[in-house]
Formats: structure tokens, C-alpha cells, sequence
């Protein structure tokens, strides 16, 4: 996972800034909507050993934790939703998603998938750690497009609809790791 695009304190922005824009949009609310069809993908999908846990805390709110190996060629761990029949249409003005979340000061990915081709545009982000809560801002712009976690050769993110969202750890370290997830928007 590249981190040549993280620079997390030019991409986070205050939350009172964010709350006076009309132009914020709800992709997906946890408290509101659940589990959904969010599911755990773990590199053991191609033989590595990593381990992760999905759940809905009481408070409803994602909690994704667990433990990334590198035995077996492993080394990510990941929650995704795919809404094939029903994207995830983004707004014509909108610039940045942006993820409501309380981290462990570790770096994930997210991503997001078009119906343009086979490859996910991400972004590499760090979290706070700090136990308290944050919303990373994540410009199209910047998130480029990979496939099998290799870059390709086409433009960034240009605010296409959305068939997939993806939240990745992996770091190319063995770690546990541990984030709550409220909310995914546009701005």
C-alpha cells in the first residue's frame, strides 16, 4: 500500500468547517444503517493469515479490529460493501469523501471502485490515535487509481458513481489494529 499520498493534516478538516456546507451528502451512516452488506476481506483470500472482526458496537457504530500477518505472502486486512445494482451516486459538485471516524494512529486505505474498470482508487491516510474522534477529508483528486495493489496508468478519482467502498489495513508490518467507523460523505 503506497503512502505517497498521505499527508493527513492537509486533508482533515475542522468539523464545524464541514457541518456549515450544504453541499454535504450521507454516503453511509453505521448508527443508521448497520452492518448492511459490509464484509471483512482478509488476505487469506490468497493463502495469508491475517484475521479481522466486523462488528456493530451498542452504540452502532463499525468496529473493525484485528490482526494483520505476513505469513503466506499475507498482509492486509479489510472491511468492503459492493452496491452493483444500486451505486452510490456522488453529486456533481462534490470534491472530497469524507470519514467520520476514532483511530488507533495507524494508516488505512480507502477505497472506492467505479463501474469504469476493474481497479479502486485509494487513499492512504493516517488516524489520530488519541482516542478521540475525527473526520478525515479525502479529496477525488488525489486518489489514485490500483489494482491488486499496483498502480495504474489512468487519470485520479474524477467523482464517478460508486459500486464499491473498501476501508484497508496494510501496512506491510504484522500489527493489530483497532478503528471505529461512524459515517462515509461527500462534500
Amino acid at each position: 500500500m503506497s503512502n505517497s499520498n498521505k499527508n493527513s493534516e492537509s486533508r482533515k478538516i475542522a468539523d464545524n468547517d464541514l457541518k456549515s456546507d450544504s453541499t454535504r451528502m450521507m454516503l453511509y451512516s453505521f448508527p443508521e444503517q448497520g452492518k448492511g452488506k459490509w464484509r471483512i476481506q482478509d488476505d487469506v483470500v490468497m493463502g495469508g493469515r491475517s484475521d479481522s472482526q466486523l462488528k456493530i458496537t451498542d452504540k452502532n457504530l463499525a468496529h473493525f479490529s484485528g490482526r494483520v500477518s505476513l505469513e503466506n505472502n499475507g498482509g492486509f486486512c479489510s472491511i468492503h460493501q459492493t452496491v452493483e445494482k444500486s451505486p452510490y451516486i456522488i453529486p456533481d459538485k462534490a470534491t472530497a469523501f469524507l470519514l467520520l471516524l476514532n483511530g488507533d494512529g495507524k494508516d488505512y486505505n480507502f477505497r472506492v471502485r467505479t463501474r469504469n474498470g476493474r481497479y479502486s482508487y485509494g487513499f492512504t491516510f493516517t488516524t489520530k490515535g488519541d482516542r478521540n474522534w475525527e473526520t478525515i477529508s479525502i479529496p477525488f483528486n488525489m486518489m489514485e487509481a490500483m489494482y491488486h495493489g499496483e498502480p495504474v496508468k489512468v487519470p485520479n478519482y474524477a467523482g464517478e458513481n460508486v459500486v464499491e467502498m473498501q476501508l484497508l489495513i496494510g501496512n506491510q508490518k504484522e500489527e493489530t489494529f483497532e478503528i471505529l467507523i461512524e459515517s462515509i460523505e461527500v462534500i
